[in-house]
């Protein structure tokens, strides 16, 4: 897995996409800002993989998912991945 985080102070969370981990400054997420944040196209349908429960589930257009804070000093928990469908 590739992390492309930057480390610049006003990050506070982290978003997983793909293989990468992207550094994002706000506590929500929505489809459109999967997309530009990953260089995904426009019309590319994601989905969101909850890892605890193992399940994957194509996201609406509309969907706005909640990222969790990252916690200083602690590991990065990844509980959810996103992921270009196709």
């Amino acid at each position: 897995m590739s992390t492309e985080a930057a480390t610049t102070s006003g990050h506070k969370y982290d978003v997983w996409i793909g293989d990468t981990i992207y550094s994002w400054d706000k506590g929500t997420i929505s489809v459109p800002e999967i997309r530009k944040l990953a260089g995904l196209p426009a019309d590319c349908p994601v989905s969101a993989v909850d890892l605890v429960a193992q399940q994957e589930v194509p996201l609406p257009e509309d969907a706005v998912h909640d990222v969790p804070p990252r916690e200083p000093g602690r590991p990065l928990v990844k509980r959810t991945q996103f992921k270009a469908i196709g």
